[in-house]
């Protein structure tokens, strides 16, 4: 069996596990650590050209596909270890690859996690160690927005342990990736000090995991907007906002020319032509989500949407996978994913494929 580990929102292992094991070719789902999952994968699926398709659990944040362990005293062996069985998939002249350094630590959030200095020295020596075999490699690639063909992630569990995992990338639309190109999944959400609501936080993470900000001048809708933390999240980066509810916005953004607020129905408005966003972090059963999505989807109202579905007590899988089908049914990619911000609720996101 193939080793594969799962980060996700702390507290959510066990939902992720659950949803492991719910899928074939996966067995022996189990916590490590907090935000961190263990599963065993059948080599045949491991090694299938799909399986990162197969294998991208709404509840995980990030996947370490074929893990690997290394046990070593010192930076220097465990620097080693971990070359040895990643340097076979590098190749002189390979174009587009990364190094994710990760630590328990960072899996919960935690600004300035323990032993990641640590992390660090053992993944630049394993940098180092892949660039003297390969004296054609090229740099790192760090532009802001762009997928590594190759991901290397070194996962170190305590000073002498280390998980080391190298993959391919599969690109999603519109410009996502699995693994997430992301270190652990995990956005980096700045304060804002103007947002009327700490749900602003869900939306950055979903754009990162998107890989695509409103552009400026873009049109957006933002359903059951009050008071508008969703929709400070599309004007700060430059979208004109139609914001849909009865209540009102937050005064400051009630203001803002570049927001136009609509009193009524967030089920029942409807944009008079297409737009480029559809947001919405509206309270609602999730049948009523699938329904909203049907609505705007069949019509292709946006080309763009991020919508969440709430749950009253866990995961309604069936009403989950309705949404999703609806969107693909009408042209749409969509995934979903539980963020690190999420709590009992998911994230649905989709793009036109056209």
């Amino acid at each position: 069996m193939s080793t594969w580990l799962f980060t996700c929102r702390h507290t959510f292992e066990e939902t992720l596990c659950e949803e492991l094991s719910g899928l074939s070719g996966v067995q022996r789902a189990a916590p490590v650590l907090p935000g961190l999952v263990r599963a065993q994968v059948d080599p045949k699926l491991a090694a299938a050209p799909d399986a990162l398709q197969r294998l991208d659990p709404v509840y995980a944040l990030q996947v370490l596909p074929n893990a690997q362990p290394v046990q070593a005293a010192s930076i220097k062996g465990l620097a080693e270890g971990l070359l040895a069985l990643a340097a076979p998939a590098f190749v002189d002249g390979l174009a587009s690859w990364d190094v994710h350094a990760l630590v328990p630590g960072q899996l919960k959030g935690t600004p300035k996690p323990l032993m990641q200095r640590r992390a660090e020295l053992v993944a630049e020596a394993v940098v180092a160690g892949l660039r003297e075999r390969h004296r054609r490699l090229s740099k790192l690639r760090t532009v802001s927005g762009q997928n590594p063909a190759l991901l290397l992630q070194i996962l170190l569990l305590d000073p002498g342990n280390a998980w080391v995992s190298v993959s391919s990338v599969q690109a999603l639309p519109p410009a996502a990736s699995w693994p997430s190109r992301l270190p652990a999944g995990l956005a980096d959400v700045a304060d804002d000090p103007i947002a009327p609501a700490s749900s602003f936080r869900k939306l950055e993470e979903a754009l990162a995991c998107l890989g695509e900000l409103p552009q400026p001048d873009a049109t957006a809708v933002d359903l059951g907007a009050s008071p508008g933390g969703w929709t400070r999240v599309m004007r700060k980066h430059g979208a004109q906002v139609t914001a849909v509810d009865r209540a009102a916005l937050a005064p400051h953004l009630a203001s803002d020319p570049g927001v136009q607020s609509v009193t009524g129905d967030a089920f029942a408005w409807r944009p008079p032509q297409q737009v480029d966003w559809l947001v919405s972090d509206i309270i609602a059963y999730p049948e009523r989500v699938s329904e909203l999505l049907d609505a705007w989807c069949s019509a292709q109202l946006a080309r763009r949407f991020v919508v969440q579905m709430k749950f009253k007590r866990g995961p309604d899988w069936e009403e989950l996978q309705r949404a999703l089908e609806t969107a693909r049914s009408h042209g749409y990619f969509a995934r979903a994913k539980h963020f690190f911000n999420d709590k009992n609720e998911v994230t649905v996101m989709g793009s036109l494929s056209n």
